[in-house]
């Protein structure tokens, strides 16, 4: 996907005159850059003519690039010449999340830019205060049963929010901390990090006056984090992931087959109800032992619970309007972010956001001692775009009914306010 410097959120806040090339650059090369994606169908001719257009290009701009600060200090580092470096940076401008191949580069770029990225934090930081201020620094009346988790010996405590890029910070922490460990099936579980666990149990009496809540068995200088995501990205992420069949499996009677069934109750007469239920179970099992791509499973055509054989996302968004209504919702995938670990009584030190990476994660291991180990994170789980491009998110947001599209605006109205997202679209 071509993705514009605006959309990506990596670069904003940066350097003005490196911004400038790159939109320079975006004018003048974007459809080159698409043809050339399909350069097997082009002719030798087109190609040619296609380079010859791409050098002018890199021409133009090259004097302008040779003024921009600590450039030479940059190139010297990273032991290429300055029309590699100027094609990487294009390069990490076009696409949803940035491959790099030069760990180097961005040490120094984020070395360049820390003022700007700690700017943004220190903002941030003070925003969430803020909007914690007016809500009096309460409790949240759901709080999801997986609170904060110290390292002590790293001097870290962590909350990890699901599909916020959990996966990744989980399985380091399994890896650098757990000293028994479990076997392969079962390494990368949260429960092996249970005994790390702050429960409520384990909270330490505040003194009179005092906002912060602390805990009988975290260090009192530890630095809290954790990393958000968009709300909404979060939650289609979810909802992929909700269709694949070891997830229905699990999920159907949690949730799933009640939310289908609200869902799709209007094209099942009341008495086929139960055989075409009884169908699908019986499909859910026969997929947990058999694989359909070999196999198939007979069931009645007309079978409104195979089409599809998961909830949609305006079922999943019903599902989640029915357990927030009955106050009995535990589902942390699409519980809000403010709503893991207390965030407010809890005061943390950064909120990192998924969507700026990598220069904030850069920030974060920075921060958090984590330096030699900042690649380790920069993995496929980590990804804070994934498979949910932009624009699909907010087509799929967009098709739901005008009262569910409205109570995911409230439910995550917090977030919004807190992190500074997006209700809408942007252009």
């Amino acid at each position: 996907a071509v993705v514009s410097t605006q959309s990506t959120g990596i670069w904003k806040n940066y350097d003005s005159s490196l911004l400038d090339i790159y939109e320079e650059m975006n004018r003048e090369t974007l459809e080159e850059h698409r043809v050339l994606a399909s350069y097997e169908l082009q002719s030798p001719i087109e190609a040619e003519e296609w380079t010859q257009k791409q050098e002018a290009v890199f021409e133009e701009v090259t004097e302008d690039f040779q003024e921009i600060r600590y450039l030479d200090h940059i190139v010297e580092a990273t032991k290429i010449n300055s029309r590699r470096l100027l094609d990487s940076l294009f390069n990490m401008t076009r696409v949803d999340y940035v491959d790099l191949h030069n760990t180097t580069f961005l040490d120094c770029y984020y070395y360049y830019n820390y003022e700007a990225i700690e700017e943004r934090m220190t903002k941030r930081m003070e925003q969430i205060s803020e909007v914690c201020r007016k809500t009096g620094y309460k409790n949240f009346p759901q709080t999801y049963c997986h609170n904060l988790y110290q390292f002590n010996e790293a001097s870290i405590t962590w909350c990890p929010v699901f599909k916020g890029g959990s996966t990744t910070w989980r399985n380091y922490f399994i890896d650098r901390f757990v000293q028994n460990k479990p076997s392969e099936k079962n390494r990368y579980e949260l429960n092996n990090l249970r005994s790390r666990q702050l429960t409520t149990g384990q909270r330490a009496n505040k003194a009179r006056g005092e906002t912060r809540q602390e805990y009988k068995i975290e260090n009192g200088d530890n630095t809290r984090f954790m990393v958000v995501r968009h709300p909404y990205f979060r939650l289609v992420s979810h909802q992929k992931k909700m269709q694949l069949p070891n997830h229905v499996y699990m999920f159907r009677g949690i949730w799933m087959l009640a939310a289908m069934e609200r869902g799709r109750r209007k094209k099942i007469s009341a008495t086929l109800q139960g055989k075409y239920k009884s169908e699908f179970n019986s499909y859910v099992d026969w997929l947990h032992d058999h694989d359909p791509a070999k196999e198939e499973y007979s069931h009645s055509e007309d079978n409104p619970y195979f089409d599809p054989p998961y909830p949609d996302l305006s079922e999943m968004v019903d599902a989640i309007y029915h357990a927030r209504k009955k106050g009995n919702d535990w589902e942390g995938h699409w519980m809000p972010a403010n709503e893991f670990c207390n965030i407010c009584s809890n005061q943390f030190k950064y909120v990192a956001l998924l969507e700026e990476e990598p220069l904030e994660l850069w920030y974060i291991t920075d921060k958090l001692g984590l330096w030699a180990d900042r690649t380790v994170f920069l993995s496929h789980e980590n990804r804070s775009q994934k498979h949910t491009e932009t624009d699909d998110v907010w087509d799929f947001i967009e098709a739901l009914p005008q009262e569910r599209r409205q109570f995911l605006e409230k439910h995550f109205d917090i977030d919004f306010q807190m992190f500074g997202y997006a209700r809408s679209r942007q252009s």
